[in-house]
């Protein structure tokens, strides 16, 4: 690893120096590595993480269903929602994506250790640094299936 170009401090130095740590990464916005013993953590601001992550989109598929309702479908996350409608719908699939996002946050060491729900992380990272539901809305890509 090339820790040299980012910067690397040991815990105890960057406890001891948050100030400057955090001044780094928040308002300088560099990177940086931590370590303690074996373990490294890299800090990023908040601010690059979401640009980081502005290209991570889900597709949702909408089917309409024959007794008018709409069902909307999010395979890469196994999430699907029914609605009366469409808007009603998309409300429901909005709030079932946050509370995905909570539930893998609460048992992330479940969560990453699991080969099918691993790839998750960057979406749910995506969800909850979203500052707003339009923020979230913005990362899925609608597929009509009555288009298709």
């Amino acid at each position: 690893m090339n820790a040299e170009l980012i910067g690397k401090q040991n815990f105890s130095t960057a406890r001891n120096n948050f100030k400057t740590v955090f001044d780094t990464v928040a308002i300088q916005q560099r990177p940086l590595i931590v370590h303690r013993h074996r373990d490294e953590v890299f800090l990023i601001s908040r601010r690059l993480q979401k640009e980081l992550l502005a290209g991570i989109s889900l597709s949702a598929e909408v089917l309409p269903e024959e007794n008018g309702s709409v069902t909307i479908a999010v395979d890469a996350l196994e999430i699907a929602v029914n609605g009366d409608n469409r808007e009603e719908a998309v409300q429901d699939l909005l709030a079932e994506l946050k509370r995905y996002a909570a539930d893998y946050m609460e048992r992330i060491q479940l969560f990453v250790n699991a080969p099918n729900r691993r790839v998750h992380l960057p979406f749910v990272l995506r969800i909850i640094l979203a500052d707003n539901d339009d923020e979230i809305l913005q990362m899925v890509n609608w597929i009509d299936a009555a288009a298709v």
